[in-house]
């Protein structure tokens, strides 16, 4: 009897041993991973063109739809447990947005989905087209209603209903095709930007407002072609998630309600949103129902939008240029509680194993970096700060700032560090979706504050 209980337990600490193990809380600056990616980050700044002035930024831009010919499963909320959508809410989509100056051409190019799909081929993608993979920088509205079926592994399945290959495909031949189109539509365009406070439609959802903080604009860039067509990008952090786990049609959630309003305008030919610091922020609604969430949310930022876009000067742009820029993490850790975490070998089959990176976006003195997270909107006022030459005496204050999540991989969120160990929050972001470890809000942010360093100087 004895023989049997010691084996058995020796059988279970086994087992636990394979697949748990402590979490590894080395400091940052001693880590290799931050070492690594920091030499490459400095690399990359002292090996960047110094002159990226080009003729007149030329721009284009086209729009493809993301609605199949067949159901597919609807990706954003496990509880929908793969159910595939029944109608259609309004539309989706894939905007791409062609920005060429005769030296560097570069492609924005957001989508109507959760994220954009971690394994998509880009290389495939590009075949043939005067792009290359690195130059495109890629954002999403994160919407929770709209087509899945596109992530692989048992996550992926969880969240985005069953795998489907010809998805996949599927979004990545629209992508092609509004690529395509808007390569054929590029002239010479002025480009302004501003930063609207609009802090009625956000909230704090980690901790409350009351004990956090919220990231309040609106971010526009404003683009006028000697053609006479104007467009919009823009960025918001509050989630897309107005609607809930019941709605079972399409829908591009408030951010669609945006662009449907505004290209309505006589003056609006284009418009597209980029999910912005959505992190720990949730939309702000006086109503309960979600349909009338939707309408109020994309009624006042409709117009605020369009006052902006009516007062903000532009002009024409000659600085272009955009990279790809890899990055090192810690190992995948998922935690079981605030000491020991599921080994990374399992984490990986549950999730799968793609580059991670960050991206960015110069165009002209405004500087676009996209991150592969739901990044916080906490995080985004320091990182300005930074900018700023009374907060920071090296500054020069020539760059405007949009920072975007979902670059086209995905590592989880990254919130404020000092969220991590706390069980009294919504701990959605902090445990269930923290893949990689403590201190990534610091690490992340450094990152993006070392890409503005590679811009700053051009």
């Amino acid at each position: 009897m004895f023989k049997r209980l010691t084996i058995a337990i020796l059988l279970t600490f086994s087992l636990l041993a394979l697949v748990i193990k402590p979490l590894d809380r080395s400091p940052l600056e001693e880590s290799l991973y931050y070492q690594n990616t920091i030499k490459a980050f400095d690399s990359i700044k002292n090996n960047t063109p110094r002159h990226i002035n080009g003729d007149t930024i030329k721009v284009g831009w086209a729009k493809k739809s993301l609605i199949p010919k067949y159901k597919t499963p609807m990706a954003g909320y496990g509880a929908r447990k793969g159910a595939h959508f029944e109608g259609i809410e309004d539309s989706i989509w894939v905007s791409a947005v062609i920005f060429d100056n005769g030296i560097y051409r570069s492609a924005y190019i957001s989508m109507d989905l959760l994220i954009i799909p971690p394994t998509l081929n880009t290389e495939k993608l590009v075949e043939g087209l005067d792009l290359e993979s690195k130059n495109i920088y890629f954002t999403a509205s994160h919407t929770h209603s709209s087509i899945g079926g596109y992530l692989e592994r048992l996550a992926g399945n969880l969240f985005g209903g069953t795998f489907d290959a010809k998805i996949l495909e599927f979004i990545r031949n629209q992508t092609r095709n509004a690529i395509i189109e808007a390569t054929k539509n590029l002239h010479n365009a002025r480009i302004g930007y501003a930063s609207i406070y609009a802090a009625d439609y956000i909230t704090n959802r980690l901790v409350g407002d009351s004990l956090g903080t919220y990231d309040p604009y609106l971010r526009m860039i404003k683009i006028e072609k000697d053609n006479g067509e104007n467009g919009i990008i823009f960025s918001y952090s509050a989630h897309a998630t107005c609607y809930g786990r019941k709605q079972l049609n399409l829908s591009s959630d408030y951010p669609g309600k945006v662009v449907e309003k505004l290209e309505k305008n006589e003056k609006i030919d284009f418009i597209v949103y980029g999910a912005g610091a959505v992190g720990s922020m949730s939309p702000r609604s006086r109503h309960k129902i979600e349909s009338k969430k939707v309408m109020e949310i994309s009624d006042g930022i409709s117009e605020e939008l369009l006052n902006a876009f009516r007062s903000v000067g532009t002009k024409y742009e000659f600085k272009l240029h955009s990279n790809t820029i890899n990055i090192q993490l810690r190992e995948e850790s998922y935690k079981l509680n605030s000491y020991f975490i599921f080994r990374p070998w399992l984490f990986k089959w549950l999730v799968g194993n793609t580059k991670k990176y960050i991206s960015y976006l110069r165009i002209g003195e405004n500087l676009l970096v996209g991150t592969p997270c739901d990044f916080s909107g906490e995080l985004v006022s320091p990182i300005e700060n930074s900018l700023s030459p009374i907060k920071n005496p090296l500054s020069n204050k020539k760059l405007n700032l949009m920072i975007n999540s979902f670059n086209g991989c995905y590592i989880g969120y990254v919130t404020d560090d000092k969220w991590y160990d706390r069980n009294d929050i919504y701990t959605y972001e902090t445990h269930t979706m923290n893949w990689f470890g403590p201190y990534n809000g610091r690490y992340i942010s450094e990152l993006i504050k070392k890409t503005i360093e590679i811009n700053e100087n051009n």
